[in-house]
């Protein structure tokens, strides 16, 4: 999908005139790739927020209008948001060739509920939950599946068992990046290691036992020794 924007080329540098811009509405940005200078551009913050709202998500192909006079193809890169506040700061853009590969992050949704919750008591774990792929721009995935339902205790899910889309391969071939994996949980692994220690400190009571009924025996064969003499 692709949206387009129009931008105005930002003529003052620096964080006083970028926060009152960002009053006023507007966020700075920079726009670079394939070659060309890179270009400081402020964006309605209202309209950029729009364009990330369809099912692209972050990987939307957005055609800056730069004052009106040069469009430039681009995907938004480095998303800088503030801490707390539901703001955006700061954007990048990477000019794109519609024809060339480009490498993205793409959402995976982990679908079903593993077997090893259902029947043997287990959560599970999220670790990572996109896939780095590399695509044109055109057929970047909306997002991806994994199928997790036959997971037991003990299995995990990497970005390898994700099946990609015709035309879409792993930006690294050789990415193994864990997504998932379904454990025990941790307080059920604690008060089985603390079952263990109780019985192994009564296996130790009981061998102290022993030595004691020893010693005791020891002393009465004194005492019969020294009533003998």
């Amino acid at each position: 999908m692709q949206v387009e924007l129009n931008v105005k080329i930002r003529e003052d540098i620096g964080s006083p005139e970028a926060r009152r811009k960002r009053m006023q509405g507007e966020m700075p940005g920079i726009v670079y790739g394939l070659g060309m200078e890179p270009i400081a551009i402020l964006v309605d913050s209202h309209d950029f927020k729009k364009s990330l709202k369809t099912e692209a998500g972050s990987n939307v192909i957005i055609n800056l209008n730069i004052d009106k006079s040069n469009t430039i193809t681009t995907l938004p890169r480095e998303i800088q948001r503030h801490p707390y506040k539901d703001e955006i700061l700061h954007v990048d853009f990477i000019q794109i060739d519609l024809t060339k590969k480009v490498i993205a992050d793409v959402s995976v949704e982990f679908l079903g509920v593993p077997m090893g919750v259902k029947e043997e008591g287990g959560v599970v774990q999220t670790v990572q939950t996109f896939v780095t792929i590399s695509a044109i721009a055109t057929e970047i995935p909306t997002s991806l599946e994994l199928d997790i339902s036959d997971y037991v205790v003990g299995d995990i899910g990497t970005v390898k068992d994700v099946k990609l889309p015709e035309n879409v391969e792993l930006a690294k071939a050789d990415d193994d990046s864990l997504l998932i994996t379904v454990n025990i949980p941790r307080t059920v692994v604690e008060e089985e290691e603390v079952g263990g220690l109780l019985e192994g400190e009564e296996l130790l009571e009981g061998e102290e036992g022993e030595v004691s009924d020893g010693e005791g025996a020891e002393g009465e064969s004194a005492e019969q020794e020294e009533a003998t003499e």
